[in-house]
């Protein structure tokens, strides 16, 4: 005999337990299915393990794709301040970390996750995971969901919470249940992940953070800007600005273009000034070795890097370098090119592009547009966001104003 609830959640990340919470406070019977055999396994990995909830820089214009504005009802209705009173009222204590405006739990307190799930319980709402829904189809004006080795679960609303990549360890990807409820999404693509270049020398340089300005060219056509830390590693480069113009690579090279990283390591700095800072070094050190002299502006691993490139002989004194190699030096320091060969795909990404079209769901409440009774929240949406806490805020918004918005 078949299980029957009022809502049932697909997906116990951040977004379906939210929307659960919200559902059962309004005395509504509410089972979330989780098809990995943790909850919010996917949440503990973002932030290159910060795990925050949300961003004090939070803003619609951090948010991307043609229809960015879509999460503005959502973030408006649950901004920071009434973010934060929440999980007060769940007792986390949330801080802004030091860097990147991350708004995170402290250490010592208890764990979101854990949080949300007493606060689903408490409120009478059930979650059960290693339960993969493989198909979900329409029962007169509900749903029924079909999973392995139990009779299926009937439902009169339904909240799809699902979609975005799922580690291998966590269980796998979820089946595409999209199109059994009337919508398509679009492709997907790996976004916020390390980024890998045709180059061998920036490998060399594993280990060293900097801050840069990075942008992504498809020929002259700029894909994406982003300024903030980058983080060399023997695979590929990482970090906040990498993040950020990381959701542009696989779609451009799946469209069939040769992408270009250009790295400027003097953000903030005009080309001139830069000019003028490395004359006035190497002016005040003519007999000391390049090496030395050029670690007064970058760092020194980076600075042999270059002078290598620009054909330096080792222990070269600063009055033995020629002019057009002091200009391929600057060069170097403010628009370094690199030759952009891909990401490291799913495995690593802590989000995705592609989803379902938020065009088809109502931003006031999440409802689908074209399937009655069911809702749409999270990274099943077609969202895309800069790095450090803002999918997290829009998927926590998203689920909240989907779970007070379920009639009942």
């Amino acid at each position: 005999m078949s299980e029957s609830k009022d809502v049932v959640v697909i997906g116990a990340g951040l977004s379906g337990l939210m929307g659960a919470i919200e559902s059962a406070r309004r005395g509504l019977s509410v089972l979330v299915l989780e098809g990995a055999p943790q909850i919010g396994a996917r949440y503990c990995y973002t932030g290159m393990g910060a795990a925050p909830v949300s961003n004090v820089g939070m803003a619609v214009d951090r948010f991307h794709g043609r229809n960015a504005r879509f999460v503005d009802d959502a973030i408006s209705a649950f901004a920071l301040p009434e973010l934060r009173d929440w999980f007060h009222r769940e007792d986390v204590a949330l801080q802004d970390a030091p860097y990147y405006g991350l708004v995170q739990p402290v250490e010592s307190g208890p764990s979101v996750v854990a949080a949300l799930l007493h606060a689903l319980t408490e409120a009478g709402g059930e979650v059960e995971t290693d339960a993969r829904v493989h198909n979900v189809v329409r029962a007169g004006n509900g749903f029924e969901c079909a999973l392995a080795d139990r009779p299926p679960i009937r439902s009169s609303r339904l909240i799809l919470a699902t979609g975005a990549p799922n580690l291998p360890q966590l269980g796998g990807e979820y089946p595409d249940l999209a199109a059994a409820l009337g919508h398509t999404p679009g492709p997907r693509f790996p976004a916020l992940v390390p980024v890998t270049v045709a180059e061998a020398w920036p490998r060399t340089l594993a280990g060293l953070w900097m801050d840069v300005d990075l942008r992504l060219y498809s020929g002259r056509h700029t894909l994406a800007e982003s300024t903030g830390s980058m983080l060399f590693t023997s695979g590929a480069l990482t970090g906040e600005a990498v993040f950020n113009i990381s959701r542009e690579v696989e779609p451009g090279l799946a469209r069939g273009e040769e992408l270009e990283l250009a790295v400027n390591f003097h953000p903030g700095m005009e080309r001139d000034d830069v000019r003028e800072w490395l004359r006035r070094v190497f002016g005040e050190r003519t007999r000391e070795h390049s090496d030395t002299a050029l670690d007064f502006i970058v760092p020194r691993r980076l600075g042999e890097a270059m002078l290598e490139h620009q054909k330096v002989k080792p222990g070269a004194r600063v009055m033995q370098l020629s002019e057009s190699q002091r200009e391929g030096l600057l060069r170097e320091m403010t628009d370094t090119r690199l030759c952009v060969t891909g990401t490291l795909g799913m495995r690593a990404a802590e989000s995705a592009t592609g989803g379902i079209n938020v065009r088809e769901v109502d931003p006031r409440s999440f409802a689908s547009k074209l399937t009655p009774g069911l809702y749409v929240v999270g990274r099943a949406l077609d969202v895309s966001a800069d790095w450090g806490g803002f999918e997290q805020h829009f998927a926590l918004a998203s689920g909240r104003l989907a779970g007070i918005s379920l009639p009942q």
